[in-house]
């Protein structure tokens, strides 16, 4: 990969990217322009740039331009190394015109549900055609910030230098913990720090989560294991997740292979009340003794 030598001065010359409701925690996001370039960049400034990170970074990189994912126009991946005051600071990255992130786009109540589910969609095919590549791939930190969504509905994965290619190191990801609902849950390859190593299953719990979060209204992973099992059975009871997902959700804490639910989203009704939960914590009190 390229460099492009910056000055801490010229930082002071760039203009933030905004972001909206979007958490970004490991980076800063600004305009960038090269010489002679008419084509729109952004800069993503790491905020820890101890050379192993990067270089780890760098070497994901390179993993994925090196092999057949490198043709999928959905993965966004940084085209160059930026260096501030001799430090390796961060990467170049195409950005993606007239587009949201997904993690705004599931929240704007303007946008249908039909749109929301049919964009869900299109992440879990992406997800299975990946999965299915000579090179091992898992993008791990697999969460609504991580995607974007043009004005086509078309998906893009930014986030790529934080993914696993063929390799074993534990990674975090955002929805999954090793915790007293996937402890016992011998698919959930760990280290004694208790962080997962990248595979099929983790990426497809992230996934699953991902969805079920948004059929929820609420983040469901956060939930202790009986609340957890009791509001995904009341969204089936309710009409909101169809046997078939349902399954899915209560094997993800078995030894069974995690399922992505793509396949059945189509079941899910176009009407979704997502203010549910409230609703099911109060049918809950009134159930009591």
């Amino acid at each position: 990969m390229e460099e492009i030598a910056l000055k801490e001065s010229d930082l002071d010359k760039l203009k933030e990217y905004p972001l909206e409701d979007v958490i970004c925690s490991e980076s800063n996001i600004f305009y960038f322009k090269k010489d002679f370039d008419t084509s729109n960049l952004l800069f993503k400034k790491l905020f820890l740039t101890t050379p192993k990170r990067v270089e780890r970074k760098i070497e994901t990189i390179k993993a994925i331009r090196d092999s057949e994912l490198s043709t999928y126009k959905e993965l966004i991946l940084p085209e160059e190394i930026v260096v501030v005051g001799g430090i390796k600071s961060g990467f170049t990255i195409r950005e993606v015109e007239n587009s949201i992130n997904l993690h705004v786009f599931l929240k704007d109540n303007n946008i249908s549900n039909e749109r929301k589910i049919g964009v869900l969609k299109k992440i879990g095919e992406l997800l299975e055609r990946v999965h299915k590549q000579k090179q091992e791939f898992y993008i791990v930190d697999l969460q609504d910030y991580n995607f974007l969504v043009d004005d086509k509905d078309g998906v893009y994965v930014v986030d790529l230098d934080s993914s696993a290619v063929s390799r074993k190191t534990p990674l975090d990801s955002k929805y999954i913990a090793i915790d007293a609902k996937t402890r016992d849950a011998n698919k959930y390859k760990i280290n004694r720090a208790g962080r997962p190593y990248p595979n099929f299953n983790v990426d497809n719990y992230c996934y699953n989560t991902m969805v079920l979060n948004y059929l929820a209204g609420i983040p469901l992973h956060r939930l202790d294991y009986s609340d957890y099992f009791d509001y995904v059975n009341y969204l089936h009871n309710i009409g909101i997740i169809p046997v078939e997902m349902l399954e899915i959700y209560v094997n993800q804490y078995t030894d069974k292979y995690n399922e992505p639910v793509t396949c059945y989203l189509d079941l899910i009704p176009d009407t979704i009340n997502q203010g549910s939960f409230q609703v099911y914590s109060a049918l809950k009190k009134i159930k009591r003794p």
